[in-house]
């Protein structure tokens, strides 16, 4: 019963994402996705989980996996919310994929969220 999805709890998930996190930091990019998808697989709505993972895929210079990572987070529409980690993030699995057309789309759609962003940062 405590190891089905089911029983991880927010704290727990709190505590993964921070060891993911650490992962990620040490280079550790293998353990880090492993642990960012299982996170993903329990909750596939986690934004930050599905971001990690695809940080984490392009450590390891895996875009195929960055892609259909972030792609997958909203059918139709990869960027929900045109958050410009999204968009970079993105633009870096398109170069690894050697699609540079796309990269460069996702890198001008960061810079046309900045501009009509708002203007405090």
């Amino acid at each position: 019963m405590a190891d089905s999805p089911a029983s991880v709890g927010p704290q727990q998930k709190r505590a993964l994402r921070v060891l993911g996190y650490l992962f990620l930091r040490m280079g550790q990019y293998a353990r880090a996705r492993r642990l960012f998808a299982a996170l993903a697989a329990i909750d596939p709505g986690d934004l930050h989980a599905r971001c990690s993972l695809a940080l984490a895929c392009i450590h390891l210079e895996d875009g195929e996996a960055a892609l259909h990572t972030l792609v997958g987070l909203a059918p139709g529409d990869p960027l929900p919310g045109g958050d410009a980690t999204l968009h970079l993030l993105l633009a870096r699995a398109y170069l690894l994929t050697g699609n540079t057309q796309a990269a460069q789309q996702a890198v001008a759609a960061f810079w046309n969220d900045r501009k009509s962003g708002s203007s405090d940062t």
